[in-house]
């Protein structure tokens, strides 16, 4: 995890970078101590055993000069001309880091003792967030002061959050969901966080039986694991929770379910991007709770469903879903022509494909980018998914279209509890799909590549992935080079 935060006041883009990669208090003060003091501050995730030692911060042109420390410059010329100078440290303990930045605990000693807040209006950016790329490149997302107040009023009005409540502090903060929906829903409302300093199922179980928290919001994957472990324990969760939310990605209905049977907690499903500051919609706390539905629109924020020509359609009748309201992001961090395709007429298109029924409920089906398209037909990947998942073996699934020849093949790949064939799981598969949505191929994975907040990154399952973070070395006539 990265945190960086530039300052409002110069011209250039000054960053300072923080590298914490288990987490610690870096992630609570980050964004409010950025916007208090008058900066901007941003994260981006790399992935570690992907990128080692790789640095990539999109979207900054700045010229600079990397010299060792002998290298003589001309530092005023460098300064006429705009460009930024960095030196390479001689060894020890010293590291490189990009231009006139410092570090976060030099940010903190160096800070006055006495609380000063810079003068801000609700349109200035908060944060540059980087989307998770499950599909393409992660893109940097513009959010303002006014973005986060009107997901804060939309959460609280939703769940009816008071200083009473106490919410268990189990996802990153420097993800948009923990960031938005558990971090500052706590502090704006007063509530207390129960913090989670490392995730493992066992001790979020523990901490949440001692602490008896009021609110759980948690991903799938979070879920998942602990209707695993409240069986093998068998107990039930504290009588304490009023609510639990599951978000980031979808929740089966049978999950749900056996959840709520065996815990004996309500769990609602909500929806959410990075370019709507966590949640803007939600199946409604004392309302009608759809199974398989992500709810309806929070206050403050307006969804429909349109065709590819961004007409609205009918209720019933299958499209892309389009947000608006003031918790939506203006565009893209300087991609321009990602901002461009995205945002139409005051309306941001998500890229994920679904419907709205007739109690004006919506409803996930797919993402735009991953149908695939067999013989003419289109074949939602999440159909698929939700078969294969009924097996009692199969604990995931992720399924994409690959081209072989001229023809797009329906690949599986599957993590399993125990022993399964690839034929028995496509005989499965025939029961309760058309022949033409029967899975190609079944590919038995260990893990599946997935995102912090347990999004499966489908991307990666792809024969021609390359991850565009990552600095290649390249081989040449005078040895290698980056």
């Amino acid at each position: 995890m990265k945190w960086k935060i530039f300052s409002r006041k110069r011209r250039k883009e000054h960053w300072r970078l923080i590298f914490k990669p288990d987490g610690d208090v870096a992630d609570v003060m980050a964004l409010p101590g950025a916007v208090v003091e008058g900066h901007i501050a941003g994260r981006y995730l790399l992935a570690s055993s992907v990128t080692p030692g790789t640095v990539i911060i999109q979207g900054v042109g700045q010229k600079g000069i990397l010299a060792g420390v002998d290298v003589a410059v001309d530092h005023k010329a460098a300064s006429e001309h705009d460009v930024d100078v960095a030196y390479q440290p001689r060894g020890g303990r010293a590291s490189l880091r990009p231009a006139e930045t410092i570090n976060f605990e030099e940010m903190m000693l160096k800070a006055s003792e006495e609380f000063v807040s810079v003068s801000t209006t609700p349109k200035d950016l908060a944060c540059i967030l980087y989307t998770s790329g499950t599909t393409g490149r992660p893109k940097g997302v513009k959010l303002t002061i006014k973005n986060f107040l009107c997901e804060q009023q939309s959460a609280e009005q939703a769940l009816d959050v008071t200083p009473k409540d106490k919410i268990i502090g189990v996802l990153p903060f420097f993800h948009v969901f923990g960031l938005s929906n558990v971090l500052h829903l706590g502090l704006v409302h007063g509530a207390s966080i129960v913090l989670v300093p490392q995730y493992s199922p066992g001790i979020l179980l523990k901490i949440i039986m001692e602490s008896r928290p009021t609110l759980m919001i948690a991903i799938p994957t979070m879920f998942v694991h602990m209707l695993t472990l409240l069986k093998r324990k068998k107990v039930r969760l504290p009588d304490s929770i009023r609510l639990s939310v599951s978000g980031a990605a979808p929740l089966p209905k049978e999950m749900i379910d056996a959840f709520e049977q065996c815990s004996g907690c309500r769990v609602l499903e909500g929806y959410g991007l990075t370019e709507t500051v966590a949640a803007c919609c939600l199946n409604p706390p004392d309302g009608v709770c759809k199974a398989g539905s992500i709810g309806v629109p929070l206050p403050g924020f307006e969804m429909r469903i349109v065709d590819t020509d961004g007409k609205e359609l009918p209720l019933g009748e299958v499209g892309e879903i389009a947000v608006r309201g003031e918790g939506v992001t203006a565009g893209y961090y300087k991609l321009p022509q990602d901002t461009e395709e995205a945002f139409r007429d005051g309306w941001f298109f998500t890229g994920d494909i679904g419907y709205q029924d007739q109690d004006g409920y919506f409803f996930v089906t797919d993402r735009k980018k991953e149908i695939i398209i067999k013989g003419g037909l289109n074949i939602s990947p999440r159909e698929v998914e939700d078969v294969l998942l009924r097996h009692p073996v199969v604990k995931e699934a992720a399924v994409i279209g690959k081209r072989k020849g001229e023809r797009e093949e329906i690949v599986a790949f599957v993590t399993t509890r125990g022993a399964v064939s690839a034929k028995e799981l496509i005989s499965h598969c025939k029961q309760s799909l058309s022949n033409f949505k029967v899975p190609d191929a079944i590919c038995f994975m260990e893990t599946l590549p997935m995102s912090v907040t347990g999004k499966v990154l489908k991307k990666e399952l792809t024969d021609d992935y390359r991850d565009e973070r990552r600095i290649e070395q390249k081989e040449t006539g005078l040895g290698s080079v980056d």
